[in-house]
């Protein structure tokens, strides 16, 4: 019986949130005739494009996870990846679910508490710095009138992070002396014993000894975490010349925008859809990245073909797969646990 409700449950959640959003229908039936026109050669590169950046992501856990002495294979990492994505992209507020799932699933791979952690803490503390870079970028070399010091402001907190993520997981010893004097500190103001929690504190900082992240493979690690965001980018870019017949260049002719304006337009959805009020912000980053596009030149029609194409692409297919290779892995799991019983 668990064995069934732990393979039909995800079809009756998917199938429960299809019901909430059938009143997004209208806006798939909308860019349907944009999907029949585009070009199928640059949907097809849009495509491979967005599945590089999966593997990059996938690559991302593989590095750490490695770090932390933990041999996972790309094809574990990837799949975790894809059904992470699913979880994310599904539910509102999915991000907080997929972390969780993802969380459990390292434990499952025997990954310890600390490792598994760090992973998602330097994971998302580079794919933001990274993500606030772009739009900083993008924002200075295009000439838009946005206001940079938030976004300055970001950077700042993302990279202080940062170091102080890889000088912990660098100096264990110093990292445990620093937090358990700060324990103490907070102990003693609650009049509570000025040792509480710091056995447990010293055991899990331990295993930062575990952690060995030499600055070379740092950086192949922020590299790729990069290359995530760029190929993401890349898609876009491609469905735009899918759609219009037109690539964008270094600068901005006519109707046609330039690269910087088709990053500013990502960087904009992506900060909406943090919100993630609807599944993976369906309806708001469609209408922010549309916005965005024709801000920067493109005509509404195209704007919003392009990126119902995208989404397509990004959001929709990218959610079935990884949907679909969830239920294989959990029938895969089920089929063991029964020969094993």
């Amino acid at each position: 019986m668990r064995k069934w409700l732990r393979f039909l449950g995800p079809l009756a959640i998917i199938a429960i949130a299809a019901f909430l959003l059938r009143d997004k229908m209208p806006f798939l039936a909308g860019g349907y005739q944009e999907v029949l026109e585009a070009n199928n050669f640059g949907l097809f590169l849009a495509l491979i494009s967005t599945l590089a950046s999966m593997v990059a992501m996938a690559e991302v856990m593989r590095q750490l996870l490695q770090a932390g002495r933990s041999k996972i294979s790309i094809w574990k990492t990837l799949e975790l990846t894809f059904v992470a994505n699913s979880w994310s992209s599904t539910f509102p507020g999915g991000a907080a679910i997929s972390t969780v799932y993802q969380y459990q699933t390292m434990r499952k791979w025997n990954v310890s508490v600390m490792v598994s952690s760090w992973f998602i803490i330097v994971s998302g503390v580079l794919s933001t710095l990274w993500l606030v870079g772009l739009g900083l970028v993008a924002v200075m070399f295009l000439g838009a009138s946005f206001s940079i010091w938030p976004l300055l402001g970001t950077a700042a907190v993302m990279l202080g992070i940062a170091s102080l993520v890889y000088l912990a997981t660098t100096h264990p010893k110093t990292t445990s002396k620093i937090i358990c004097t700060e324990v103490r500190a907070f102990n003693k103001l609650l009049r509570r014993d000025p040792d509480r929690w710091i056995p447990e504190i010293r055991t899990h900082i331990r295993q930062l000894n575990s952690v060995y992240l030499p600055w070379r493979r740092f950086v192949v690690v922020a590299a790729l975490s990069l290359l995530n965001w760029l190929l993401e980018i890349i898609s876009l870019w491609l469905c735009i010349w899918a759609v219009t017949e037109q690539l964008p260049g270094l600068e901005r002719v006519g109707e046609n925008p330039s690269f910087l304006g088709v990053v500013l337009a990502f960087v904009t959805s992506k900060i909406v859809g943090t919100a993630q009020i609807t599944p993976a912000g369906l309806g708001p980053v469609e209408a922010a990245m549309t916005a965005s596009l024709v801000a920067v030149g493109m005509t509404a029609s195209s704007a919003f073909g392009a990126v119902f194409v995208y989404r397509i692409l990004t959001f929709a297919l990218m959610t079935i797969l990884g949907w679909i290779i969830y239920l294989i892995s959990v029938a895969r799991g089920g089929l063991k646990a029964g020969r094993t019983t």
